[in-house]
């Protein structure tokens, strides 16, 4: 659970939990966070869940977005952030079992988050029931530990690398925590990458800035391992 506290100097004005992949912020009134003000941009700035992480990112507003009082393009959000768009704060505050959980020093430095091209095409606009109703995608090892098994991608969202949230877990020194996600969409399911030295492959050709559309039969490589989509019949 997390939620941004927006205030006008110090007078709380209201209380946003991020229940949604994406919570735009700006001046127009469909925004999630509608902030009235000439300082801010129509579309300024959005805030997007990633797997466990809760990135800010800033839509090339005219004025800027600063957290702690430094202005930033992408930031990985932590408990107790302050970001400042015009002349209204909004405090990021994430509980965990109902406690403030403690800031992890080690997510300071990363910085290598998807682009905004890549974080467009993540974010599902369609309703669940049109996922549900589209063909089912699996994703079987060709290689690797896990040779032989295979994993049906049911979720909206699919991560893949070495850390604990990960649903497909894949070892290696130069694959990142949470190295690659897929997404399922009514468009098809799409493969991204996030974070880590080793990027995904598909058909031996790297996943650059923007998402890669999956194929029936198309072979995903990941580190060292090798795994086979294709869609179940």
């Amino acid at each position: 659970m997390s939620k941004l506290v927006l205030k006008f100097k110090d007078t709380v004005i209201s209380e946003i939990e991020l229940s949604q992949e994406e919570t735009s912020i700006g001046r127009k009134a469909e925004n999630t966070v509608h902030i009235d003000n000439l300082a801010v941009s129509g579309r300024h700035a959005r805030i997007l869940k990633i797997g466990n992480k809760v990135i800010l990112e800033d839509l090339g507003s005219t004025n800027g977005t600063l957290v702690n009082n430094k202005e930033v393009t992408k930031h990985i959000m932590k408990h107790g952030d302050i970001v400042s768009v015009g002349k209204h704060t909004l405090t990021f505050v994430s509980l965990e079992n109902g406690k403030m959980p403690a800031v992890e020093e080690d997510d300071m430095d990363k910085t290598m988050i998807i682009s905004s091209a890549a974080r467009e095409a993540l974010v599902s606009k369609g309703p669940a029931s049109a996922s549900s109703a589209m063909l089912l995608g699996t994703i079987q090892f060709v290689s690797g530990p896990m040779v032989g098994k295979s994993f049906d991608l049911t979720a909206s969202l699919t991560s893949m690398g070495k850390g604990d949230n990960c649903k497909i877990k894949v070892k290696g020194l130069m694959v990142g925590k949470q190295a690659a996600v897929i997404t399922r969409r009514p468009t098809g399911y799409h493969i991204a990458y996030l974070e880590g030295m080793s990027k995904p492959k598909v058909n031996g050709k790297s996943v650059a800035d923007t998402p890669r559309t999956l194929k029936d039969g198309d072979m995903i490589e990941l580190g060292d391992v090798k795994m086979e989509f294709y869609i179940k019949k």
